[in-house]
C-alpha cells in the first residue's frame, strides 16, 4: 500500500458541569493527516455537506423589530426582553402541543437564564442566529406539581442575582399570581420547562418535586424557530411580570 496514513489519537478528558457551564480540565489534541489521492476526496465530500448546511443556517426565518438582551433588566423590573420572548413564545407552543397530547393546559413557564447564549439583533433573523440564542439540545418537559412547590420556585427566584424567564407567572413585591390568579397551596400546577432543569440543573432541585412528567419530544431551539416562521415579526420588552423591593 502506496499511501501513507498518519494517525494521531485525539484524547480529550473532559468535565462537564452543566448544560449552561462547561469546563475542560484538561484537552490534548493532534491534527489528523491523510496523505494520498483519498485527501482530495475527503476534503470534497466534507465541503459539500459544510456548504449544504452553511446554506441551511443563513434562511430567513423572520424579522427582530428590535435588539432584545437577556441582560437588559434592572433591580425593579427583574426580567429582560430576551428572556421575556423566549419564555412567552415557549408558553404558546409547548400549551398548544400539552392540550393536544394531554387535553390539558400549562400554567406558566420557568426556564434558566443561563440558557440563553446571544442576543436577538434587529432585522432579519436567520436559523444561525437561533442557533446562537439556544445552542443546546434541551427538550421541553411538562412537570405536574402542587403550590407548595410553587412557593418554593419563587423563593428561589427572588433570591438570584439573574431573572429566570417566567411566562403565565406574575411576581410583585406583595403577591404572587398564577394566571391572574393567587396559588393555592392544594393545586396541581402544569409547569413548562426543561430537561436540564428537571434534573436539578442550576440549583432547581426542587423541581423534582414533581408528581408526574410529561415529554413533548419538542426542543426549545425547535419551539423558537417554529414560532418564529409562523409568526415572522418578534417584538419584546421588559414589563412588569417581576417586580423586585430593591
Amino acid at each position: 500500500m502506496n499511501n501513507i496514513y498518519k494517525i494521531l489519537l485525539i484524547v480529550i478528558s473532559s468535565s462537564f458541569i452543566c448544560c449552561d457551564n462547561i469546563e475542560l480540565n484538561s484537552t490534548s489534541f493532534s491534527r489528523i493527516e491523510i496523505i494520498g489521492p483519498e485527501e482530495n476526496i475527503f476534503t470534497d465530500e466534507i465541503q459539500v455537506y459544510k456548504d449544504s448546511i452553511d446554506l441551511k443556517l443563513d434562511r430567513i426565518v423572520g424579522y427582530s423589530e428590535g435588539l432584545y438582551t437577556k441582560t437588559d433588566f434592572n433591580k425593579i423590573n427583574f426580567n429582560s426582553s430576551l428572556g421575556n420572548l423566549v419564555a412567552d413564545i415557549l408558553f404558546t407552543q409547548s400549551d398548544s402541543i400539552f392540550n393536544k397530547q394531554e387535553g390539558k393546559k400549562i400554567d406558566f413557564v420557568l426556564q434558566n437564564h443561563g440558557g440563553i447564549r446571544s442576543s436577538l439583533f434587529k432585522g432579519d433573523i436567520k436559523l444561525t442566529d437561533i442557533y446562537k440564542i439556544l445552542p443546546f439540545e434541551n427538550e421541553i418537559v411538562i412537570i405536574e406539581v402542587l403550590g407548595d412547590t410553587v412557593e418554593e420556585i419563587i423563593t428561589f427566584l427572588r433570591k438570584e442575582i439573574n431573572p429566570h424567564p417566567i411566562s403565565g407567572l406574575s411576581i410583585g413585591k406583595d403577591k404572587v399570581l398564577i394566571q391572574g390568579k393567587v396559588i393555592d397551596p392544594s393545586k396541581k400546577y402544569y409547569i413548562s420547562t426543561n430537561d436540564y432543569l428537571l434534573n436539578g440543573g442550576d440549583n432547581m432541585f426542587f423541581l423534582e418535586k414533581n408528581s408526574k412528567v410529561y415529554r413533548l419530544g419538542y426542543s426549545l431551539r425547535d419551539a423558537f424557530i417554529n414560532f418564529t416562521k409562523t409568526n415572522l415579526k418578534l417584538s419584546s420588552n421588559i414589563d412588569n411580570r417581576f417586580l423586585k423591593n430593591e
